[in-house]
């Protein structure tokens, strides 16, 4: 069995990707707090990795059976330790010309960066860090369902597209694994800036796995009202961790991040909710209108 693709699919937050060795049918396995070279499994949740973006645009690889990060660990083996995106869990992919891609990491827990490579074979099928690199492959799974995901606040307030995005805001479904998704990042509290609502029968999924809904409605290119960035921190407030979405995961979505960074106490201008993805005249419009009267 070989996995899919060939190894050379681009790296996007949210989605969820098999390591292989360049050319080959065998996967970066998590096993406890060690990684290893094992022949690839279809289906197994050891040898999926979710990959991860953090507030500073840091990648980290998540797996998905033990829900922990590859990274470094003693001895300068590579490991599966740490449940957060530490310094020496953050990973370097850099394309490479023969095809596939090198991972490095930072050792020291700064910014010199040491490859990953396959280990001597007298230490079996396991990965170190070193000073060649091995070639990997990324092969993306398809049906991914929050595309674009990354940390506003790590562990605290995510973004993202909505959940099955193909390009329409009807694309919008959560089902059981769009729960797994949320549950593995910890999510329990969703606000929705969807021109439309999830149906009943999807909310009560949610609700049977105590995670918080919120709908704000917004239509695309259009910006919400002062009542409804009321709504959205109230909503977030005194939640738990909390993902925004919309349909893409911009302009609506920025401007809900945007708002509460503003309620939070936040400084923004023009340029600060551009780069939140605001996109329209008028959502800018009325995030300095919720400035003026945030501040009196």
């Amino acid at each position: 069995m070989f996995p899919p693709g060939r190894g050379n699919d681009h790296l996007a937050a949210g989605e969820i990707y098999l390591i292989s060795l360049y050319g080959t049918n065998e996967m970066l396995t998590a096993d406890g707090e060690k990684v290893y070279i094992r022949e690839y499994q279809e289906g197994h949740w050891d040898q999926m990795w979710i990959c991860e973006m953090d507030s500073d645009r840091r990648i980290g690889m998540r797996n998905r059976h033990t829900k922990r990060f590859l990274g470094r660990r003693e001895n300068y083996r590579v490991g599966c330790v740490a449940s957060h995106n530490r310094a020496w869990e953050w990973i370097t992919f850099t394309r490479l010309s023969l095809g596939g891609y090198s991972l490095e990491v930072s050792p020291e827990g700064n910014n010199k960066l040491r490859p990953i490579k396959r280990a001597d074979e007298s230490y079996g099928q396991d990965l170190k860090v070193g000073e060649v690199c091995t070639q990997f492959g990324l092969h993306k799974l398809k049906n991914p369902v929050f595309r674009r995901f990354e940390w506003v606040i790590p562990g605290r307030l995510a973004r993202s597209s909505a959940p099955y995005y193909e390009g329409e805001d009807t694309d919008e479904n959560i089902n059981e694994t769009s729960i797994e998704f949320l549950n593995n990042y910890g999510i329990k509290n969703i606000i929705s800036l969807n021109s439309v609502e999830l149906s009943p029968r999807q909310k009560g999924r949610l609700r049977k796995a105590k995670i918080s809904y919120s709908h704000i409605k917004a239509e695309k290119c259009t910006a919400v009202t002062q009542d409804q960035f009321c709504q959205i921190w109230n909503a977030y407030e005194e939640a738990g961790v909390t993902i925004v979405y919309c349909g893409y995961g911009d302009g609506r979505t920025g401007m809900a991040i945007s708002a509460i960074q503003l309620f939070q106490g936040r400084v923004l201008d023009d340029n600060d909710y551009m780069e939140n993805g605001v996109q329209c005249p008028d959502q800018i419009e009325a995030l300095n209108a919720l400035s003026d009267r945030i501040n009196g």
